[in-house]
């Protein structure tokens, strides 16, 4: 085997390794999610409680005041819950590109690199880590809370929204809590369910979880190599029935390290590998086309 077959190998290993940790996240995520949509229900079954749908219509309108900053409540937890753990992901994603490339290089027997223990490998990781650019990560972190904080503003917003609509109109508990639907685990109940505002949010929610850590992995991966030297890097897919046309044909193909593509779409798997490397005399971590 080849030392660039032996590398692939083993970033395909770090990809699986990667994947599961952004599924883990999104997990987390839906569950602070399903956590407020519980919330929201119990809100729902103390209105019909309060036979506030039998009320008037000016006494509706009004105490649908006291309903809405309910919900503001609810959805402001879900978005510092979330927040706590995007932070969390985003980072940890990061170092963990930097140390898996670190981990490749040992597992292809590079010299300096293949006698580190896992310990050296996460110290070094976190040499590398002090020389990142605090404010360039800053920025990647807080972009994923923006994309969150629209879609909990959002959340909010429909959720008041079929509330308010469903009590003036005079529609059932049962029909708001349809209209405001849920959190769905299983992805072929999720496929077939209808437009809700939870499966709205829980979409986005899935959505930007995935793509974010992902992003944050490779960009670990480019600032290791970054620092240490590499010029050139290969572009590998994730080579499955799910590899779509946008990165298939990118498969293989070789970029300066400054010119790589950046994620053609969403919850894009993909990621790159040092071209070649090598160490230099003193058994610096160095690796160079």
């Amino acid at each position: 085997m080849t030392q660039g077959e032996k590398i692939q190998a083993a970033v395909l290993k770090s990809l699986l390794s990667r994947d599961l940790y952004s599924e883990q996240q999104v997990n987390a995520m839906l569950k602070a999610l399903s956590e407020a949509e519980t919330r929201v229900k119990a809100e729902l079954v103390r209105i019909g409680d309060g036979t506030l749908l039998k009320k008037g219509l000016e006494v509706r309108r009004e105490q649908m005041k006291g309903i809405q900053q309910r919900i503001d409540e609810i959805v402001r937890d879900l978005k510092a819950n979330q927040t706590l753990l995007m932070k969390d992901a985003v980072k940890t994603s990061f170092q963990s590109g930097i140390e898996r490339g670190i981990g490749e290089f040992g597992q292809i027997g590079l010299p300096y690199y293949d006698v580190l223990s896992g310990a050296d490998q996460v110290k070094l990781a976190g040499q590398v880590m002090s020389l990142v650019d605090r404010s360039a990560l800053d920025f990647l972190v807080n972009y994923d809370l923006n994309l969150l904080g629209n879609v909990t503003r959002e959340l909010a917003d429909s959720i008041k929204q079929q509330i308010g609509v469903g009590i003036v109109t005079g529609d059932s508990i049962a029909k708001i809590g349809e209209k405001i639907g849920g959190v769905i685990a299983d992805p072929e109940d999720f496929r077939l369910a209808g437009k809700t505002v939870f499966k709205s949010a829980q979409n986005r929610i899935e959505v930007i979880t995935r793509t974010e850590t992902l992003r944050a992995f490779g960009q670990g991966r480019q600032k290791f190599y970054g620092v240490i030297g590499v010029t050139r890097v290969v572009w590998v897919t994730a080579a499955d029935e799910r590899t779509c046309p946008q990165c298939g044909p990118l498969d293989g193909q070789e970029f300066w390290i400054d010119k790589v593509p950046s994620m053609p779409h969403p919850q894009c798997r993909c990621a790159t590998y040092a071209a070649r490397a090598r160490v230099c005399q003193s058994g610096l971590p160095l690796a160079a086309v």
